[in-house]
């Protein structure tokens, strides 16, 4: 009988995606429970078909469905409450990462500061009681990636991540992209899957860049661009005859149509990781996040960001007139990413 193990998961679906390797290599020596957010629950079930998902939300966390005897409960965010659900599974190893500024993201933001210390004194409180973690860590790195972080505890429990791609089971590409795709190869071009979408406004970068992109260094260099309509937000139009705009189902959807490209181009959003997922190059357009936290896996160096807000990451707490971080992304930077994602095509990381 497999050990039992629960992971909690609890932030969005690129979060997610990050957490995927560790997850499909624990379900390899663990029977595997996972609390996630409801809006991850339908991809995480569809990766991971050994595991047992359960959709949660951290206010809701002392209705615990009862589990039985739990060998270990882990998580790799610094959360005083998703620790304290940690210790309420009865796991008899509870692996997760120190509350403390090493391990806290966007510690040097006074309200994430203020939000630190509530955390640390509610582990302090409760740990009179009894240990919350059984082993506590920490970042091996100051500021490494959240995927590291997810191998770092791998390491701790004795199994590698399963990093083959995809990441995620893919159906076939809507026929209308297939199409697109055929015309495209034949006439000897690139494709480039441009995805401007972004949770929130601090990840997109301005619809009217992305569209002098379009018609400027794009029509002009033999690459087909196939750009995705977020649901719901603004997109730019197609400008030449090798562009169109195309509007997808769901994430696996995306993921084929991700799949199938030389290059993606997109904002720090569940776009940038799905790419990553599938196995594709993707340049990402960083805004208010931090790329030494959160760049998509093997592509930190196709990743496009400047240091002009010193309130970065604000961790979507924009403080300034202007949204800064995005604002200072000029489109030339953008251009030598593209020029590198295609004319450097192997990734030694991949």
């Amino acid at each position: 009988m497999k050990p039992k193990l629960v992971v909690f998961e609890m932030h969005h679906l690129g979060d997610a995606l990050i957490a995927l390797p560790f997850l499909r290599g624990a379900t390899r020596i663990f029977e595997t429970t996972v609390f996630c957010r409801p809006g991850t629950a339908r991809m995480l079930q569809e990766a991971l078909p050994d595991a047992h998902v359960e959709a949660s939300e951290t206010r809701t966390f002392f209705r615990l469905p009862k589990l039985g005897r739990t060998d270990a409960a882990v998580s790799v965010w610094p959360d005083s409450r998703i620790h304290l659900a940690m210790a309420r599974t009865g796991a008899g190893r509870r692996i997760g990462f120190q509350v403390n500024a090493r391990n806290f993201y966007g510690a040097a933001r006074p309200w994430r500061a203020r939000r630190l210390l509530a955390g640390r004194l509610a582990e302090t409180v409760f740990s009179l009681i009894a240990p919350i973690l059984t082993h506590p860590l920490d970042r091996a790195e100051a500021g490494q990636a959240q995927g590291a972080s997810w191998a770092q505890m791998a390491t701790v429990l004795g199994f590698e991540p399963d990093y083959s791609f995809p990441w995620i089971p893919l159906p076939t590409p809507p026929r209308d992209f297939d199409d697109f795709l055929a015309n495209a190869r034949k006439a000897g071009k690139k494709i480039l899957v441009l995805h401007p979408g972004g949770r929130l406004p601090g990840k997109r970068w301005p619809t009217s860049r992305f569209q002098e992109l379009l018609s400027g260094y794009l029509s002009s260099n033999d690459i087909a661009v196939a750009i995705i309509q977020p649901p719901g937000e603004l997109c730019p139009v197609a400008c030449h005859p090798e562009q169109k705009v195309f509007e997808v189902s769901s994430i696996a959807s995306l993921g084929s149509i991700f799949a199938k490209a030389d290059g993606v181009l997109c904002n720090d959003s569940l776009a940038s990781h799905l790419a990553a997922a599938v196995g594709v190059r993707v340049t990402t357009i960083f805004g208010s996040g931090d790329p030494q936290w959160f760049a998509p896996f093997a592509n930190q160096h196709l990743v496009v960001a400047t240091n002009a807000c010193r309130f970065r990451p604000c961790v979507d707490r924009c403080v300034m007139k202007s949204v800064v971080c995005l604002e200072s992304v000029s489109i030339p930077l953008v251009e030598q990413k593209l020029s590198a994602m295609f004319h450097n095509p192997l990734n030694p990381a991949l």
